[in-house]
């Protein structure tokens, strides 16, 4: 069966912040089916899919992949109101962010692999991009595919001089060829990929190609999608994740039979354990490998276990130590005491009694800041904002 699989494609569904499933995901097949991964001739995504997609072409490190969404996270997550506070604008961190990160030869390290879904603004068609000429055009396709109107702003990026938005509007699952496609969904569904839901519910949607389960279990990760939980919750998603990508694995007889185990003795798989992922961390233990496991890493395992279905129980104890390590250091918290002092609930609740007064005051600084930046790009910006609204007048 692993012979079969030789060539095959991986497709990754637009996900908003629950990237940290396919980090997981990806992990997982590294460990157990490195060829997998190695011989696919495409890696296709939209939104946050495409965004990994392309930060696993280029090579970067598993912990710096967790450190580079748990930064986008905390950025979202800073101020009170979240990703709705003024100085938060989605498109400018995935543009800043991909700048810092990308190497500046990405465009000859993944062309012709990676895949771009984007949907065309003027006639709402889906595009797939796969041949790019600089890292600016990666970084242009990659923040028109993450474009969600209203979320992100009212005006759509631009790539190659042509105005796109979210890719998963049009096509959430790309492929090029479905046969010979692995498909990957953080939300419950049909997909190759998928958490599975212990529910007898059977209704489902399919949505821009989403198979999407109808079930309070989907309306919640619809929702962390959006609005970024905190850190631990994402811990989880991640290893949910492998643990999705494992049982894939095992059901079409490919799993290797000897990857790194986690291996927690099952007396220190206790819900007793103190659920404290950040802070007064106890001693780390030894694992096969010389891999440090803390105590913590059982939080993840019994918060998992609360919704798994039977046959995931035994692959519990699989867990990738470099994965859980590297949630680990992506979870500290950053700035020390001042960042313990700014979280703790006095403080945080005085923040919220004065919301009413700081925020008309920041929302000017932020809006000024955005209007300076806005500048060079006003004359195209207001030109297409006139199309559009000629557009909606002509369909009124």
């Amino acid at each position: 069966m692993a012979e079969q699989m030789r060539g095959w494609s991986l497709s990754f569904s637009g996900c908003g912040f629950m990237g940290f499933y396919y980090v997981g995901v990806t992990q997982c097949l590294s460990e157990r089916v490195p060829q997998l991964l190695r011989d696919a001739p495409k890696m296709l995504g939209a939104s946050a899919g495409a965004l990994h997609c392309v930060t696993f072409l280029c090579g970067i490190s598993l912990e710096h992949r967790l450190q580079i969404l748990m930064d986008l996270v905390r950025s979202a997550r800073k101020r009170n109101i979240g990703v709705f506070h003024p100085s938060f604008n989605m498109s400018t961190c995935i543009r800043d962010g991909l700048n810092k990160v990308l190497p500046s030869n990405v465009h000859k390290l993944v062309s012709g692999k990676l895949v771009i879904s984007l949907t065309r603004v003027s006639d709402g068609k889906n595009v797939l991009v796969s041949d790019f000429d600089s890292k600016e055009e990666i970084v242009d396709a990659l923040v028109c595919s993450c474009f969600i109107p209203f979320y992100c702003g009212l005006i759509p990026p631009t790539f190659r001089g042509v105005r796109y938005l979210d890719g998963g509007v049009s096509n959430n699952v790309p492929f090029i060829d479905s046969s010979t496609t692995i498909t990957v969904s953080p939300f419950y569904g049909e997909h190759d990929i998928c958490p599975r839901v212990k529910s007898t519910n059977f209704f489902h949607v399919n949505i821009t190609n989403l198979s999407f389960r109808l079930c309070s279990g989907n309306i919640y990760l619809v929702a962390r999608a959006l609005f970024p939980p905190e850190p631990k919750v994402l811990g989880e998603i991640c290893l949910r994740g492998y643990l999705d990508a494992l049982r894939f694995l095992e059901e079409k007889g490919i799993c290797d039979p000897s990857p790194p185990f986690l291996n927690v003795p099952v007396e220190e798989k206790e819900p007793e354990i103190p659920l404290s992922c950040c802070e007064n961390q106890s001693p780390p233990t030894k694992t096969e490998g010389n891999n440090e496991i803390t105590p913590e890493g059982v939080e993840f395992i019994d918060h998992l276990r609360l919704s798994i279905i039977p046959w995931d129980e035994e692959i519990l104890k699989t867990v990738s130590p470099e994965l859980y390590l590297a949630l680990q250091k992506a979870m500290k918290e950053k700035g020390g005491y001042l960042a313990k002092i700014l979280n703790c609930l006095p403080v945080r609740i005085m923040s919220y009694v004065m919301l009413p007064c700081t925020l008309p005051v920041e929302s000017v600084v932020f809006v000024v800041q955005r209007l300076v930046r806005w500048f060079p790009d006003m004359p195209d910006d207001l030109e297409w904002l006139q199309w559009a609204a000629y557009k909606i007048f002509r369909l009124a």
